[in-house]
């Protein structure tokens, strides 16, 4: 087969959009965060309410390993400056198996249906393709676009020729003084579970490359990424937990996050588990359940009166009926829009 250069066409030189009404455009700042976090929440209040996006998370986006916010950033501001849309371009900075581009943005609601979005999204795309047609390896190659089911965003990526490709459900389980604390599993000879730490960190991530090998979109995170999800302000290894052998490595994991500014959207307290996974060399020793069930019973004596994550509604390892054995109920939807190239 050919290379992603010999097969993606890509615009030589990019211009951002042309201004659209009051409004033109220019890369994103650091600056920029709260004006965008203030357009992200407004937006899931309409597109995702029971959600409140952290400023934490576009801090990550823009300090992605690769990331040029002067190429790959786009604000659309009025003439006060005021900031009502913004876009991003992400070239996944590892690809073992595929080359992938996500791309993320909003426009503020008030500022809806005035062709912003479809305007962003092509500018987005285009720039996708320059980051793909840069790869001299032969590789499946994509420009991936998630956001809630039903949203205009969807909506404007159907335009752009993205299709659905993957469902995300949003599960939750609500811990009151009726449910009863399940007894742990036993714990398999030779291991021992326990809370994670820092010094746990590195073998969390190279357990979670593992993991997540056989996982849909999944490529392997780097160490500056993964070490900034787990040392930001929300992150609570407190409440993540490891399952670890005799020689120290890590072989199930949970990566815990807990973001009080998000309390009020879902209406309750709660912990977010970013990741669970159990390395393939461990599956088939009841890690999984074992790990899972400790990270809610922390989850529960913290104080935290519900768990919350999301999975991909295909998971590979059958992950669905696990969380709802343990409680999980399924909400909301996500939708990851994708087209190959």
């Amino acid at each position: 087969m050919a290379t992603l250069r010999e097969r993606v066409t890509a615009p030589a030189h990019l211009e951002l959009p042309t201004p659209v009404g009051d409004l033109t455009f220019r890369p994103a700042t650091m600056a920029d965060l709260p004006a965008v976090h203030d357009i992200a929440v407004e937006s899931a209040a309409v597109d995702e309410p029971h959600a409140h996006p952290s400023t934490e998370d576009f801090a990550h986006r823009l300090s992605t390993e690769g990331l040029d916010p002067a190429r790959d950033t786009a604000v659309g501001v009025d003439a006060d400056e005021r900031v009502h849309a913004y876009a991003v371009v992400i070239a996944v900075p590892s690809r073992d198996t595929a080359a992938r581009v996500l791309v993320a943005g909003s426009v503020r609601p008030g500022h809806r249906g005035r062709g912003i979005g479809r305007r962003l999204l092509a500018w987005q795309t285009a720039r996708a393709r320059q980051h793909l047609a840069a790869v001299d390896e032969d590789l499946p190659g994509a420009i991936d676009l998630t956001a809630p089911q039903g949203s205009s965003a969807l909506a404007l990526g159907a335009r752009a020729g993205l299709r659905p490709v993957r469902y995300w459900v949003d599960m939750q389980v609500v811990f009151d003084d009726a449910s009863e604390r399940q007894p742990l599993p036993a714990l398999p000879d030779g291991l021992v579970l326990r809370a994670a730490t820092a010094d746990d960190v590195e073998g969390m991530r190279q357990a979670k490359n593992d993991a997540f090998r056989d996982h849909w979109g999944s490529q392997p995170m780097l160490a500056a990424d993964w070490h900034g999800y787990l040392t930001a302000e929300k992150s609570r290894l407190d409440l993540s937990r490891v399952v670890v052998d005799e020689q120290g490595d890590v072989l199930a994991f949970t990566v815990v996050e807990s973001d009080p500014g998000a309390f009020s959207a879902r209406g309750r307290s709660f912990a977010y588990l970013h990741w669970v996974g159990v390395v393939r060399r461990a599956r088939g020793r009841g890690l999984a359940p074992l790990v899972l069930a400790a990270t809610l019973d922390a989850v529960r004596d913290a104080g935290l009166s519900a768990a919350v994550l999301d999975v991909d509604s295909e998971n590979p390892s059958c992950a669905v009926g696990l969380y709802e054995r343990l409680g999980f109920v399924a909400g909301t939807v996500s939708v990851t829009a994708s087209t190959a190239l």
